[in-house]
């Protein structure tokens, strides 16, 4: 079998940088009346996945403190379903390994793989979250 002829090609993906990426995060939650929706003591869970997103510690640790400074209590939930083997302690292990700790984001971490359907859709495919978020 003989290939057709083929040369390297290189994409180059536009890509936006935020140069101050706390204060981005900072203006669009209170763009969004963070202080309004959040009431003091609610428990409030902030997802980690292990999909590559630049600067997601620095994120993660912007989000808990604006989260604590209107009161609330965060705490980080895994969010990677097969990554780190599909075991809690797996997939805090990744998240350590990319610089997510708690003591880097400042929050505890709850790591759970129970679930609880939500609902479904149309075709009857399931809807699923996690239960450690739900509660």
């Amino acid at each position: 079998m003989q290939l057709p002829r083929m040369a390297k090609a290189r994409q180059i993906f536009n890509q936006p940088t935020v140069e101050d990426v706390s204060g981005e995060i900072r203006a669009q939650l209170k763009e969004k009346k963070l202080s309004e929706r959040v009431k003091p003591g609610q428990r409030i869970a902030v997802t980690a996945g292990s999909r590559g997103i630049a600067n997601i510690a620095l994120i993660l640790r912007t989000v808990v403190e604006e989260l604590k400074a209107v009161g609330a209590e965060p705490f980080i939930v895994p969010a990677m379903g097969s990554h780190g083997g599909s075991t809690p302690e797996g997939q805090v292990e990744l998240l350590n390994g990319m610089g997510i700790t708690e003591e880097s984001v400042g929050a505890p971490f709850v790591s759970s793989m129970e679930v609880r359907m939500i609902g479904e859709l149309d075709g009857g495919v399931e809807i699923f979250l996690s239960k450690t978020a739900i509660d």
